[in-house]
């Protein structure tokens, strides 16, 4: 990561909302990414971590302009694509889907699906072979797997495929949206060190988005935690995992499961959430915050920290 440059991705003041309630007089909107902002630098890997309806896969469909944003700013090496993705870039970020099962054509051989992005993009049959052969060794599948079909593949060599459709055509930037969440325990430490080598050895910059913390602290330079659309605190992986400012992240951190049965937590009351207070104008963890006073009743702002920052009134 080199920080001293200009970001690989700019992300600014991005919203993304959709409607709920519309009346004569009223709409209502339930906001999917909501005034988040945060910088992406080359050769990093950073991680989106949050539970589901976070916003998360939503942040990554707006940076790949699969969705528009309401408003915002994303600007990818000088360029913004908000409003429009141009089609050169298609080769520069790419996407790994949560579950190859269904990302993957089931009618392709492993070849077909490796080479397609290099049809598309006009490289001759000769270079088109090379590059898939180099790719299956890429990400530690050998020559014999070209005639294949995804369903005779394992959970993770599907996944390892699907990694290296992803990665076929030398992108700068890869989305990696839960890629280890449908595997087993022990093929998902085998895909976050494929995602490691492949960072450190092609220099590939990564947005690792994950609900689990404890994965996203073993592979991510950076965390962002996200609740509800926003942006909850983001910094130095060591820095949230070790000492964590907002009363969510050490949620996060507290529901992990201990190294030993004796080593059991107790957990404090969460309520859960209520659906009901859309209009409230506080903080978006209020009604869930174990910690709340007064003052949440009211927005936050982000406040630095050592190592990034924090969203919350109480730090």
């Amino acid at each position: 990561m080199d920080s001293s440059s200009s970001p690989l991705l700019r992300i600014r003041k991005l919203t993304k909302k959709y409607p709920i309630k519309k009346s004569f007089f009223k709409k209502e909107f339930f906001y999917a990414v909501s005034d988040v902002s945060f910088d992406i630098y080359r050769g990093e890997i950073v991680g989106l971590v949050g539970e589901s309806g976070s916003g998360k896969s939503t942040i990554g469909r707006l940076i790949l302009g699969l969705i528009k944003p309401d408003s915002g700013q994303i600007v990818f090496e000088n360029q913004d694509i908000s409003e429009k993705f141009p089609k050169n870039l298609r080769k520069e970020i790419s996407i790994v889907f949560q579950d190859p099962r269904t990302s993957l054509n089931p009618r392709f051989k492993i070849f077909d699906i490796l080479a397609e992005p290099l049809i598309v993009n006009g490289y001759s049959k000769d270079v088109i072979r090379e590059k898939v052969l180099e790719t299956l060794k890429l990400v530690e599948l050998d020559e014999s797997f070209i005639d294949r079909y995804p369903h005779e593949l394992s959970g993770g060599q599907r996944q390892r495929v699907a990694i290296g459709r992803s990665i076929v055509l030398n992108p700068k930037l890869i989305i990696a949206d839960e890629p280890t969440s449908a595997l087993d325990v022990s093929i998902q430490l085998q895909i976050v060190n494929l995602i490691k080598n492949l960072n450190r050895e092609k220099g590939v910059t990564f947005i690792f988005i994950s609900h689990d913390i404890n994965v996203v602290a073993n592979l991510s330079n950076r965390i962002i935690v996200l609740y509800k659309g926003k942006v909850m605190e983001y910094g130095e992986t060591d820095c949230v995992i070790n000492n964590p400012q907002h009363p969510y992240t050490k949620i996060l951190l507290d529901s992990l499961p201990p190294e030993s049965p004796r080593h059991r937590k107790i957990f404090p009351d969460i309520p859960e959430e209520d659906f009901n207070n859309s209009n409230f104008e506080g903080c978006e963890f209020y009604f869930r915050c174990p910690v709340k006073t007064d003052v949440c009743k009211t927005k936050p702002q982000m406040k630095k920290t050592q190592s990034g920052e924090v969203y919350c009134h109480l730090v």
